[in-house]
């Protein structure tokens, strides 16, 4: 793991450019537990995660599964350990207190794997998703393969997150949500990068940049582990994602705690 003296500063970065990307963020040990988490929730009965994107109305045609666009076991963090993703959540507690100015809140986790079956994860926020009041968090994406344009690596807009808050996206068709707000985001209009990344590398990311992947074409693997933190003065806020799963279990108004607490 980077000593703080020889981190890249990642909170003035993602400010500026809405991205940043850290080298050997986690260690071989974390990155060996994260890939037996995942062939460890392949081989078992556990669900992969529900249709969880249409977190403000109920679409009015059928939508396919979430499964056309990756295997997804969402909140794996919950599972019994060693059987889960704590290990790698504590160690990113220390970088994250650094880079969030505090004591970060996990709001959510996620175990993907894009497959050559699964279709294009078209151009969105995170932010117009969640049940809070601001996007005042991160994102860390941490590959468990190397990961490129080929095999569907990670693509960021650089600087998109200053244009401020999208509507929520449908990702099977990358439209918006909502009828009466188009999309006012169009990708030639910045300078997209796809970072080349090694296992225990992470991209950290605004809340409102956009970003996408495309479809794995390449043969080789690309499975990855995602987490959201939040600043610890966020506050849930139920009217902006009513039908997210968490939003029937908290309280509207109360600060965000870890497990929905």
């Amino acid at each position: 793991m980077p000593s703080p003296d020889r981190a890249p500063n990642v909170s003035s970065l993602v400010e500026r450019d809405g991205f940043a990307v850290v080298r050997a963020q986690l260690s071989a040990k974390i990155i060996d537990e994260l890939r037996a988490l995942g062939a460890s929730l392949a081989a078992s009965s556990a669900p992969q995660s529900r249709q969880v994107l249409y977190t403000h109305e109920a679409p009015t045609t059928p939508r396919p599964a979430l499964g056309r666009l990756m295997d997804q076991w969402l909140n794996v963090h919950r599972r019994s350990a060693p059987d889960s993703s704590r290990g790698a959540i504590e160690a990113l507690r220390p970088a994250m207190t650094s880079w969030l100015g505090c004591d970060g809140v996990l709001f959510q986790d996620v175990w993907m794997e894009k497959r050559s079956s699964h279709d294009i994860f078209p151009w969105h926020q995170d932010f117009p998703f969640w049940p809070v009041d601001r996007p005042a968090g991160l994102i860390v994406w941490a590959p468990l393969d190397p990961v490129d344009a080929h095999n569907g690596g990670l693509h960021l807009a650089r600087n998109s997150h200053l244009d401020g808050c999208g509507p929520p996206i449908d990702l099977h068709s990358g439209l918006s949500q909502w009828s009466d707000r188009k999309i006012e985001f169009s990708p030639g209009d910045f300078q997209i990068e796809c970072p080349a990344l090694s296992p225990g590398d992470a991209v950290i990311f605004h809340p409102l940049t956009w970003h996408m992947s495309p479809p794995n074409r390449s043969g080789r693997r690309r499975r990855a582990w995602a987490s959201s933190w939040l600043h610890r003065d966020t506050r849930w806020a139920i009217d902006r994602a009513p039908r997210h799963p968490i939003a029937g279990v908290v309280e509207d108004g109360a600060l965000v705690r870890e497990g929905g607490r």
